[in-house]
C-alpha cells in the first residue's frame, strides 16, 4: 500500500503507458513554492507532450539567435539593400561553419592534455561584473566586527572578501609603519580544489602576494620547518591553504594566532563538533587575548549543512565562529541580484524491489566468498532498483576491470597480512604484535582467493553487455525518466547546459555510460570527488575535475552527471536546467545545487519516487527549513539585517528638502531625485568601463545614522557625491540623489526640466564629422608674391643708409664646368634676418651650399654712391635679364655689388668689416661710365676681350661667356663647335651671327666685316637656366656648351663673366630669400620671430597636392621647395594635442569626458582652419618653386618681356585641411626650434582662445592648482605603492595619493582610497606618452616621411603593446577596483600573453600570431601612470622622456623587425586601394551574430560588388572592421594586385587606360624639358 501524501500536496496519478517509448507518460508539474511548502494540482496537468515541449521551449528561450537588424533598412537604396541581404544570407550559410571552426580554433588552444590543473582554474576566476548595494553595506558591517555572511549562491560572497581582504591589508600597512609585528591574511577552504580556485580570483583582485597551500603541497620535509614559515610568513600578504594544514601549523606553533590578521571561512556552515574550523577557534584563537585575535568572516549559503532546527544550528554556528550572523531580512530580496529557476517536480513509477540480476546471482554463487566481491554484489543489488539491470550489470566492469582486478589482489594480501598481526607503523607510533607462524595452509588459502579473484575477472570479460534498449526490463522507472528529458531538451539544440546531481560515484559512471548517446546534441560527461577509489571505484583526480568543468564551460560538455562535489567549491558556469535525480538530504545541499540554475530561464527539476513518502517528506522539509532560516534573518537585530533602516518616518518626510528651477518651475524633491539620476545615466553612453549604472554605496556612522555615495558612470559630469547624514538607508540614498541632481545642474548635465542634455546614444554614427574638413574642398586665397620687406612706401626719401649682405658658396668651382666666378652683394634698406644656409646644384648636379652673410653696421650712402649703384644693377637686368626697370628712392628695393677678390678670400670673412672697403669700385664706375661697346679691331686686343660677356646686337637672348682666344683661327675657318644636328654654316662667323636664329642676316644693320679678319674665341653659350635649386636633368648634365665665335656681331657688357656667372644664381636664391622672409614674418605675426627660418620655411611649404604621400606618389610635385610641411605637422599634431590636454587638464577639475570634448573642438581641423583664416595664414603658404617669369623685383617695367604671371591677379588655391595642416606644422616647427616653450607659445598664437592662454611651458604648471587629494596625508597602502613604484621605476612620488589615482579604476568608491579614478591622468598621460613617442621616430628617423612615421608611432603605441607592457611590468595587479567585468578577461589576457613572451625568442612577442587583444583598461594604466608622473613633478616633461626612454624605446631599438606591421593600417589601405581603383560598388558591413551561449560577436565583411571578399569576428566593430581589412589585405598579397583588381567591373579597362595616360604625360613632360632646354 502507498504511503499517503504528505500535507498540503496533491500528485497526480500516473498514466505512464508501459510501453517505455510512449509519449503518454507523467512528466514535470508546475509547482508553487508557498510558505515552504510543495504544492501540485492536478487540474492544472496537461497532456503531457505538451508539458514536454513547453519545458523545452521555456529552456530554449534564453538560446534564440536573433535575426539582423532592419529598422534603418527603408532607407537605404536599391544597391544597398541588396548589398546587405546578400551579406545577411551570407552569415547564415556560413553560421555553422563559424562555429565548427570555433570549436576547432578552441580545442587547438585549450588542449585538454597539455592544459595544467592551474591552468584550467584560472579560466574561470569571475566574481560578479558590478558591486551591489548588499555587498558594500556587509562589507563596512564586515570591517567592523566578525560576521558570518549568509548569502544566496551565486550572491558575490567572493567579492565581499575580496573588499575585506584589501581593506586588511591597507590597514596593516598603516599597523606596520607604527611599529607593530607584520600580520597575514588566512583564507581557509575545505578543499583542494578551493584553494587553486580562489587563489586565483585574489590574485585577479588584490595587489599581494598571495601564496597557497594544501596537504600534498606540504608533504615535503622542507615545509615542516620554523624557517620555512618564517620566511612564508614575511613574503606573503594572502595565503590560501585547506584548514587542516593550518591547524597542523598552529599545533606545531609554526603560526600562531598573533601572526593573523583576518581568518575568511569558506563555506562556514561546515564548521560544527571536530571540524578543523571549530577546532581552530576553539583550541587557538579563544586561547588569545581579544586584541590579538584576528577578525574573522564566514562565507555560506546556510548555516545549517544537515537536517535539524535551523535556529538552533545558526546560533551554535554563531557560538563556535564566535560571530554575528549578517544577511538580508528576506533572502528572496537578492532575486534581482542572482537568477532564481523555476522549481518544478517530477516524479517517477515506484521502483521495483532490489534483486540480484543473473549475473550477480553467479557471482555470488562463485565468488562470494571473497569480501571485497561481496562488497561489488551489493552494490549491484542496489542498483537493480535504482537503475535497472543494465546498469547493475555494468558495474561489473568497472569494478574487475584489469586495473581493479589488480588493486583487488592487494587488498587481499594486505587484509591477510593485517589478519597475521604484522608489525605495523602509524604517525609513528609502534604497535606491538603477537608473533605467529603462517601455516602452509592459509598460504594456499591466500593463493586461492587471489585465483578466484583473477578468475572472476576473466569471467567477467567473456560476458555479453549488449546496449541498452530503455524498457522496463533493462531500466528503472527513474531512469527512464531521466532519459525521456534529457532526450527532449537536446532534440533540437545543444545550447543548453544541465547538471544531474546524484549521491553515489558508481551512479554517476554508469548513468554516463548508459546516456552517453541520448541524443546527438548532448555532450555528457560526468565529474565526481578526487578522493581514491576502493571497491573498483574509480580513482578521480583533482585535475580531471578542473579538466571537466573547463569543458563544460567552453561548451564541449554540455551535459554533467556530478555527485556533491559539484554542489559547492568547483566554478561551474551557470546552468539551464538542474536535475536532482537523488534528492539532497539537507537544506544546504538544496540551496547549493538550485544556485547552479542562474541562468535566464532556467528549471530546477526534484524527481522523486511515486509514493515514497519519504522523499516527498524531504522535499517539503527543506522547502520549510529555508522558510525557518527566512523567519530567523527577520527576526535578527536591524543592525544585523542588510535591507533594514529603511522605513522612512513621518517627521522626517516633513523636513525633506526641495528645489524649484527658477526658468521653468521644474521641482525636485527626495522621492523624485533618484529617479530623475536613473533617467540621466540611462542617457549616457555606455564607455564600456565597469560601471555602467548608477551605484549607492550606503554605510553606517555614528549615531546610528547613515551616509550614501552615489557613484556614477565615468562619462558623466559629476562622478561621486558624498551625501548627509540621514537616520536611515532610504533616507541616506535619496539625499545622496538630491544633491547629485543639483551638481549635475550646475555642471550642465541636465537642463532647466532637469532632463537629460547628452542623449549620447541619439547621435549620429558619424557625429564628430562636424568637426573635421572635407580634404577635397579647396579655396582660393591672396598670394604673397613679395614678402613686405620688400614693400616701399610711395614718396620714399632716399636711403641714407644700406646694409650688406655677401652671397657665398662653398665650392664655387663647381657651379660652372670648373671656370671662375667673383663674389657679389646685395644692399637693402633694413637688415635682412639671418637666412640660412640652403644648396643649390651645379652644371654637373653637385650639390652646393649658399651662405648668406650680413654685415653687423649699415654703410652710409650718399647720393652719388646710389647713382653708382643704380647704373650697376641697371646694367645687370638689363645685359643678363633682357629687362628694364624704372629705378627711383620709392621702387629700387635692392641694389647689387660687386665684391673684390674670389670667394675663398670671404671664408673667414667678418661681419664687423666696413664693407665699402671690399667693393669692387672700379667695375662699378666703369659700368657706371660706359654702359656697353662693341668690338674695334683697329683698337682691341684680342686678349682684352677674355672673361667678356657678349650679347647678340639683334637677339639678345643669345649670349655668350668668352673664354679665350683661339689664336691661328679667323671667322673664315669651318665651325666645328656647337652645331645641332642638321645644321649648316659656311663658317664661323656665319655660325657666330645665325646660330639658332629661323632667318639668317636678319635686322642686321652695320656692315659685316672680312671674315678672314675678325679673331676667333673659344665661348660658352649661356643657357637659360635659372633654377639652380633643382639638379640639372641627364641632358643638361651631358650638353657641350662650347662653341668658336667672332665678336663683331656682339655688345661688350661691362660685367665681367666671373660675376655674370654668380648673378646667374641670383634669382633662384631670391626666390629662397623670398620664401625665408614670407615665412619670418609670418612666425613675427605669431610671436615667434626669433625661430629658425629654414624650419619655418619648412612648415609653409606645399610642394605638391597630395603632400601626404610618399614621393613617387605625389600630384603635381613642385621640384627646388625643399622640405614641405608634412613631418612637422605629424609633430605639430602631436604637441597640439598635448598642449590642449595639459591645458584643459589645469582647469578642468572633474569630467574627463567633457575634456575629451574640448580638447576635440580645439585641435579639430575645422577650429584651425577658422583660426588660420583670421591670421591670414594661407596667403603666407609657399606653393609655387622658382618661376624664371615672377621672380623680378615688384619694379615698374620699361622694356623687356611681360607675361601673364607678372600681370594677373596674384592668388592660389588650398584645400581647408591643407591650411589646417599648416597650422600644425607651425606648431611642430615651434617644438623643434624652440622647444617646449616655443611650442606652448605658437599654439597660444593659432588657437586664438582664452581657453589656451600661455607663453611658455612653465605656465602650463603656473594655472595648475592642486587639488585637495593630492596633497593630503597618504595612507599607509598609497605609501607602500610609492614604494614600489620608485623601486622599479626610479621616481620617487611627492604624493603617493596621486599615484593610487592612477591606478584607481572609476567602480572603486572614492571614500576607500580618496581619490579620483586614473581617467583624467590617463586623458594626460595618452597626449605625453604620445608626443615622446612621436619626437623619438622624428629624431631618429629624419629621412622618414610622414606616413611611414605614422606607421610606425602606431605601433608604438598601440594597445596591444602597451597592454603586453603593462603584464611584463605587473602594474595590472595593483589596480584598485570594484567588480571584475574585467577581471576574467584580464587574468585570461595575462595568463596568454606571459604564455606567449615565455617561449617566444622574439622582442615583439605581443605580436606573435595568436596574441590576444589586450582589455584597454591596461594601456590606460600605462598611460596614467606616465600622467601622474608628470603632475607629482610639477610638470616635467624631461622625467616623461626618461620613463619612454629607458622602459619603451628599448622594444624599438631595432625598427626594421615593425616595417611590415607598420606599412599601414589595414582599414586605411582598403580604403586607398579602392579608391586608386575608382571603385564605387564596395563597403564594410557589419551585423551581430551569436555562435553559441558564449558572448555575441560583431561579424564585419569587406564586400565588393556584391561578394564576400574577407570578414572579420570580434567583440566590437572597430575591431571586426580591421580583422576584415587586415585579412583582406593578406588575400591581395596572396592573389595578386592584378588579379584583385580585376574584381572591379565599375569601369572596365579604366586602370589600363589610367596607366597608360599618365605615361603619355610623362612623355609630353619630357619633350617640353627637351624644349625648353633647346631654347
Amino acid at each position: 500500500m502507498a504511503p499517503p501524501p504528505p500535507p498540503h500536496a496533491t500528485v497526480p496519478e500516473t498514466n505512464a503507458s508501459e510501453d517505455p517509448t510512449s509519449e503518454e507518460y507523467e512528466y514535470a508539474r508546475d509547482v508553487e513554492i508557498n510558505e515552504g511548502k510543495l504544492q501540485a494540482s492536478a487540474e492544472n496537468a496537461v497532456d503531457t507532450n505538451d508539458e514536454m515541449e513547453a519545458l523545452a521551449k521555456t529552456v530554449e528561450e534564453g538560446f534564440v539567435e536573433h535575426g539582423p537588424r532592419d529598422q534603418y533598412r527603408s532607407k537605404m537604396t536599391k544597391r544597398r539593400k541588396e548589398r546587405v541581404n546578400k551579406f545577411n544570407e551570407w552569415i547564415g550559410v556560413k553560421a555553422q561553419e563559424w562555429k565548427d571552426a570555433s570549436k576547432a580554433k578552441e580545442a587547438e588552444l585549450y588542449n585538454d592534455e597539455k592544459l595544467s590543473a592551474k591552468a584550467l582554474i584560472h579560466q574561470a576566476t569571475k566574481v560578479i561584473s558590478e558591486p551591489r548595494e548588499y555587498q558594500l553595506e556587509l562589507f563596512e558591517v564586515a570591517k567592523q566586527k566578525n560576521c558570518l555572511a549568509v548569502l544566496d549562491t551565486g550572491s558575490g560572497k567572493t567579492l565581499i572578501a575580496c573588499l575585506l581582504i584589501r581593506h586588511t591589508l591597507n590597514q596593516e600597512l598603516e599597523s606596520r609603519l607604527q611599529g607593530n609585528p607584520k600580520r597575514v591574511t588566512f583564507f581557509l577552504v575545505d578543499s583542494v580544489n578551493l584553494v587553486f580556485q580562489q587563489t586565483a580570483v585574489l590574485s585577479c583582485n588584490l595587489d599581494a602576494k598571495v601564496g597557497r597551500y594544501y596537504g600534498d603541497f606540504m608533504d615535503s620535509q622542507r615545509m615542516w620547518n620554523i624557517e620555512t614559515w618564517k620566511e612564508i610568513l614575511a613574503e606573503d600578504q594572502v595565503i590560501v591553504m585547506t584548514a587542516d594544514v593550518l591547524f597542523n601549523l598552529l599545533t606545531h606553533n609554526f603560526v600562531s594566532i598573533a601572526n593573523i590578521n583576518l581568518m575568511i571561512f569558506d563555506e562556514a556552515h561546515h564548521a560544527k563538533k571536530n571540524h578543523v574550523y571549530a577546532r581552530i577557534i576553539r583550541d587557538f584563537y579563544l586561547h588569545v587575548p581579544d586584541e590579538k585575535r584576528p577578525k574573522i568572516f564566514g562565507l555560506t549559503a546556510s548555516p545549517v549543512d544537515a537536517r535539524t532546527n535551523v535556529v538552533q544550528a545558526a546560533t551554535e554556528l554563531e557560538k563556535l565562529l564566535h560571530s554575528q550572523i549578517v544577511t538580508t531580512s528576506d533572502l528572496s530580496l537578492l532575486q534581482s541580484a542572482i537568477r532564481r529557476p523555476d522549481e518544478k517536480v517530477m516524479k517517477y513509477e515506484k521502483l521495483k524491489a532490489p534483486e540480484d540480476t543473473p549475473l550477480t546471482a553467479k557471482m555470488r554463487q562463485k565468488y562470494g566468498t571473497i569480501k571485497a566481491i561481496r562488497k561489488i554484489c551489493t552494490y549491484s543489488n542496489e542498483a537493480s532498483a535504482e537503475l535497472g539491470s543494465w546498469c547493475a550489470d555494468r558495474i561489473w566492469i568497472y569494478a574487475l576491470s584489469e586495473t581493479e582486478a589488480v588493486k583487488m589482489q592487494r587488498r587481499q594480501e594486505r587484509d591477510h597480512a593485517l589478519q597475521m598481526n604484522y608489525k605495523g607503523q602509524h604517525y609513528g607510533i609502534e604497535f606491538n604484535r603477537v608473533k605467529h607462524e603462517v601455516t602452509k595452509e592459509e598460504v594456499e588459502k591466500l593463493d586461492a582467493e587471489l585465483a578466484k579473484i583473477r578468475e572472476a575477472h576473466d569471467f567477467v570479460k567473456t560476458c555479453n553487455f549488449p546496449p541498452p534498449k530503455f524498457t522496463a526490463d533493462d531500466t528503472s522507472s527513474k531512469v527512464l525518466q531521466l532519459y525521456r528529458v534529457l532526450k527532449t531538451l537536446y532534440s533540437k539544440s545543444d545550447q543548453k547546459r544541465t547538471i544531474v546531481f546524484v549521491t553515489k560515484r558508481f551512479t554517476a559512471r554508469v548513468l554516463y555510460d548508459l546516456l552517453k548517446d541520448v541524443s546527438p546534441n548532448c555532450k555528457l560527461g560526468y565529474i565526481m570527488g578526487s578522493r581514491a577509489g576502493e571497491g573498483g571505484d574509480e580513482h578521480y583526480t583533482f585535475r580531471r575535475q578542473m579538466l571537466s568543468v573547463s569543458r563544460f564551460r567552453r561548451g564541449k560538455l554540455n551535459c554533467l552527471i556530478a555527485t556533491s562535489v559539484a554542489e559547492e567549491g568547483l566554478d561551474v558556469p551557470d546552468c539551464n536546467v538542474v536535475i536532482r535525480f537523488d534528492l539532497y538530504s539537507t537544506m544546504i545541499q538544496y540551496i547549493q545545487s538550485r544556485g547552479r540554475a542562474r541562468h535566464a530561464n532556467s528549471i530546477y527539476l526534484h524527481m522523486y519516487e511515486e509514493g515514497n513518502n519519504a522523499q516527498f517528506k524531504m522535499i517539503n522539509d527543506c522547502l520549510g527549513a529555508e522558510k525557518v532560516m527566512r523567519d530567523f534573518c527577520q527576526s535578527l537585530p536591524e543592525n544585523r539585517q542588510l535591507d533594514k533602516h529603511g522605513v522612512e518616518h513621518k517627521s522626517i518626510k516633513s523636513k525633506e528638502c526641495s528645489y524649484v528651477e527658477p526658468t521653468t518651475g521644474a521641482k525636485l524633491t527626495y522621492a523624485s531625485a533618484q529617479n530623475i539620476i536613473c533617467h540621466y545615466v540611462g542617457n549616457l553612453e555606455d564607455d564600456g568601463t565597469d560601471v555602467s549604472q548608477e551605484t549607492y554605496y550606503v554605510r553606517p556612522v555614528t549615531g546610528g545614522r547613515f551616509i550614501c555615495e552615489l557613484m556614477l558612470p565615468a562619462n558623466a559630469e559629476v562622478k561621486y557625491i558624498v551625501g548627509p547624514e540621514m537616520p536611515n538607508k532610504a533616507q541616506a540614498k535619496r539625499a545622496a540623489a538630491f544633491n547629485m541632481v543639483i551638481e549635475l545642474r550646475k555642471a550642465g548635465g541636465l537642463d532647466e526640466y532637469l532632463l537629460p542634455k547628452m542623449k549620447l546614444k541619439s547621435r549620429p554614427k558619424y557625429a564628430n564629422a562636424r568637426l573635421a574638413l572635407d580634404e577635397k574642398k579647396t579655396n582660393s586665397y591672396r598670394w604673397r608674391k613679395k614678402p613686405n620687406f620688400w614693400k616701399l612706401e610711395k614718396g620714399s626719401p632716399p636711403p641714407a643708409m644700406l646694409w650688406l649682405t655677401i652671397i657665398l658658396l662653398d665650392l664655387p668651382e663647381d657651379m660652372w664646368h670648373g671656370y671662375p666666378m667673383k663674389p657679389f652683394g646685395i644692399l637693402t634698406r633694413e637688415k635682412l634676418p639671418d637666412i640660412p644656409n640652403f644648396p643649390i646644384y651645379g652644371s654637373k648636379g653637385q650639390e652646393i651650399t649658399v651662405k648668406i652673410v650680413r654685415m653687423s653696421q649699415p654703410l652710409q650712402i650718399t647720393y652719388q654712391m646710389l647713382l653708382v649703384l643704380d647704373s650697376f644693377i641697371d646694367r645687370v637686368f638689363f645685359d643678363l635679364f633682357n629687362k628694364h626697370f624704372v629705378y627711383s628712392y620709392d621702387t629700387t628695393r635692392y641694389w647689387f655689388v660687386p665684391l673684390k677678390g674670389t670667394y675663398s678670400d670671404y671664408k673667414d670673412l667678418s661681419e664687423e668689416c666696413d664693407g665699402k672697403s671690399i667693393f669692387n669700385w672700379e667695375l662699378l664706375l666703369e659700368a657706371y661710365w660706359n654702359k656697353q661697346r662693341q668690338w674695334d679691331p683697329e683698337t682691341d686686343d684680342p686678349k682684352d676681350l677674355e672673361n667678356k660677356f657678349l650679347i647678340d646686337r639683334v637677339d639678345r637672348s643669345k649670349r655668350f661667356l668668352v673664354h679665350r682666344h683661339v689664336p691661328g683661327k679667323k671667322g673664315s675657318d669651318p665651325a666645328t663647335l656647337g652645331l645641332r644636328p642638321g645644321a649648316s654654316y659656311r663658317n664661323i662667323q656665319d655660325f657666330a651671327y645665325n646660330f639658332g636664329k629661323k632667318k639668317k642676316w636678319a635686322a642686321m644693320r652695320w656692315q659685316l666685316p672680312s671674315a678672314e679678319t675678325e679673331p676667333v674665341f673659344l665661348s660658352e653659350n649661356l643657357l637659360h637656366r635659372l633654377n639652380f635649386l633643382i639638379p640639372p636633368n641627364d641632358h643638361e648634365i651631358a650638353a657641350d656648351l662650347t662653341v668658336e665665335i667672332v665678336p663683331s656681331n656682339f655688345t661688350i657688357s661691362m660685367i665681367p663673366a666671373t660675376y655674370i656667372r654668380a648673378l646667374m644664381c641670383f634669382p633662384c636664391i631670391s626666390t629662397r630669400i623670398d620664401a625665408y622672409l614670407h615665412a619670418w614674418e609670418l612666425t613675427k605675426q605669431l610671436g615667434l620671430g626669433d625661430m629658425s627660418l629654414a624650419i619655418s620655411l619648412e612648415a609653409i611649404t606645399k610642394d605638391a597636392e597630395n603632400t601626404d604621400q610618399p614621393e613617387a606618389l605625389q600630384v603635381n610635385k613642385v621640384k627646388g621647395m625643399g622640405n614641405n610641411y608634412e613631418r612637422l605637422e605629424f609633430l605639430g599634431d602631436c604637441y597640439l594635442k598635448l598642449g590642449t590636454s595639459i591645458a584643459l587638464f589645469c582647469v578642468d577639475r572633474e569630467n574627463e569626458f567633457h575634456m575629451h570634448v574640448e580638447r576635440m573642438t580645439l585641435i579639430c581641423n575645422q577650429n584651425l582652419f577658422k583660426s588660420a583664416k583670421v591670421l591670414g595664414i594661407p596667403a603666407y603658404v609657399q606653393t609655387r618653386g622658382f618661376s624664371r617669369r615672377t621672380w623680378y623685383p615688384d619694379m615698374v617695367l620699361l622694356s623687356g618681356k611681360k607675361t601673364k604671371e607678372l600681370i594677373k591677379d596674384s592668388s592660389h588655391t588650398l584645400g581647408d585641411k591643407t591650411v589646417a595642416d599648416v597650422c600644425e606644422a607651425l606648431i611642430g616647427a615651434a617644438l623643434l626650434d624652440k622647444g617646449m616653450d616655443g611650442a606652448a607659445k605658437m599654439t597660444s598664437s593659432i588657437l586664438l582662445t582664452d581657453r589656451h592662454k600661455v607663453e611658455c611651458f612653465e605656465d602650463y604648471y603656473k594655472a595648475y592648482i592642486k587639488p585637495e587629494y593630492q596633497t593630503a596625508a597618504p595612507t599607509a597602502a598609497q605609501i607602500k605603492l610609492a614604494d614600489d613604484i620608485f623601486r622599479q621605476f626610479g621616481y620617487r612620488f611627492k604624493s603617493p595619493k596621486l599615484l593610487m589615482s592612477a591606478f584607481t579604476h572609476a567602480s572603486n568608491p572614492f571614500s576607500w582610497e580618496k581619490v579620483p579614478s586614473y581617467q583624467r591622468l590617463e586623458f594626460l598621460g595618452d597626449a605625453l606618452l604620445d608626443l615622446a613617442v612621436v619626437e623619438h621616430i622624428f629624431r631618429t628617423y629624419p629621412d622618414k616621411d610622414p606616413q611611414w612615421l605614422t606607421e610606425h608611432k602606431m605601433e608604438m603605441a598601440s594597445n596591444k603593446f602597451l597592454g603586453a607592457l603593462c603584464v611584463e611590468l605587473n602594474l595590472h595587479s595593483k589596480i584598485r577596483k570594484v567588480g571584475s567585468q574585467l577581471d576574467h578577461s584580464i587574468i585570461d589576457y595575462t595568463q596568454t600573453i606571459t604564455d606567449i613572451r615565455e617561449n617566444s625568442n622574439r622582442i615583439d612577442y605581443w605580436r606573435e600570431k595568436g596574441s590576444p587583444v589586450a582589455p584597454k583598461l591596461l594601456s590606460d594604466i600605462i598611460e596614467a601612470l606616465v600622467g601622474a608622473i608628470f603632475v607629482d613633478s610639477e610638470f616635467n616633461y624631461s622625467l616623461v622622456e626618461k620613463f619612454f626612454n629607458d622602459i619603451i624605446a628599448p622594444y624599438f631599438r631595432d625598427i626594421s623587425i615593425f616595417e611590415n606591421a607598420a606599412a599601414m593600417h589595414p582599414s586605411t589601405y582598403i580604403t586607398r586601394k579602392m579608391q586608386d581603383m575608382q571603385c564605387h560598388n564596395w563597403s564594410f558591413e557589419t551585423e551581430n551574430f551569436r555562435p553559441d551561449d558564449d558572448e555575441e560577436k560583431i561579424i564585419t565583411a569587406l564586400m565588393i560588388h556584391g561578394e564576400i571578399f574577407s570578414y572579420g569576428k570580434e567583440t566590437s566593430a572597430r575591431q571586426g572592421k580591421f580583422i576584415a581589412a587586415e585579412n583582406a589585405v593578406a588575400k591581395i598579397e596572396e592573389m595578386g594586385h592584378e588579379a584583385f583588381e580585376k574584381l572591379c567591373t565599375c569601369m572596365p579597362g579604366q586602370l589600363e587606360l589610367k596607366k597608360a595616360a599618365v605615361e603619355a604625360m610623362r612623355r609630353d613632360v619630357d619633350l617640353a624639358k627637351a624644349y625648353i632646354d633647346d631654347e
